[in-house]
C-alpha cells in the first residue's frame, strides 16, 4: 500500500492547486490531468526540488538531473495551458475562497504567474523530508518519459488509485468515468 500512496501523491503533486472539498464534487478527466501536468511541472519539480534536495545524497537524481527535464516541461507548457486553464477554472470556486467569475475573466498573462505561485506554496508543506528518496525515484522514473507520456501515466495512476470510496477522506481529484 506504500507504492499506491506514492504514486497518489506523486498524481497529487501535477494537480496541485485542487481542493479537496472541489474533488470530492467534481471530476477530471484524464485530458485534464494530462494537461494540468504538463503546464504545471516546471513548478511542481522546483517545489520538490528545492523541499528534498536537503534530504538527499549529492548524486540525487533532483540534485543532478532535473534541468533537463524541467526544461523539457517548460517547453510544452503553452500547448497544455488551455486543457490545464479550464481544469484549474472547474475547480477554482470550489472551495469558497477564490471568486471563478473574476478567475474566468483574468487574462492568461495573469493567471498563469497566479497558478504557477501558488503550486509551491501547496507542495512545499506537504513533502515529509522521510519520503524525498522515494520521490527522487519517482522523479527519475517520470523523466525518462516524454511530458505526454508522463502525464498519462499519472492520469491512469489516479484513475485506478484516486477514486474514493464513500465515507473515505479525499485524497484526490476524482477521475471521471470515460
Amino acid at each position: 500500500m506504500k507504492n499506491r500512496g506514492l504514486l497518489a501523491a506523486a498524481a497529487a503533486m501535477a494537480i496541485a492547486g485542487m481542493p479537496a472539498q472541489a474533488a470530492a464534487q467534481t471530476c477530471i478527466t484524464r485530458a485534464e490531468i494530462a494537461g494540468m501536468m504538463g503546464y504545471a511541472m516546471p513548478a511542481v519539480i522546483g517545489a520538490v526540488r528545492s523541499t528534498c534536495t536537503p534530504h538527499l545524497s549529492d548524486d540525487a537524481f533532483l540534485a543532478t538531473g532535473v534541468d533537463a527535464m524541467i526544461d523539457g516541461y517548460r517547453a510544452v507548457q503553452a500547448d497544455n495551458w488551455p486543457v490545464a486553464r479550464a481544469a484549474f477554472m472547474k475547480f477554482g470556486n470550489q472551495d469558497g475562497e477564490t471568486d471563478a467569475a473574476v478567475m474566468e475573466q483574468m487574462p492568461d498573462e495573469l493567471l498563469q504567474p497566479l497558478v504557477e505561485a501558488m503550486i509551491p506554496a501547496m507542495i512545499e508543506g506537504e513533502i515529509k523530508p522521510g519520503s524525498c528518496r522515494d520521490i527522487d525515484t519517482l522523479v527519475a522514473s517520470l523523466a525518462a518519459m516524454s511530458p505526454q507520456q508522463a502525464g498519462d501515466f499519472l492520469a491512469a495512476i489516479l484513475a485506478l488509485t484516486g477514486n474514493d470510496k464513500p465515507g473515505e477522506k479525499q485524497r484526490s481529484p476524482n477521475v471521471c468515468a470515460e
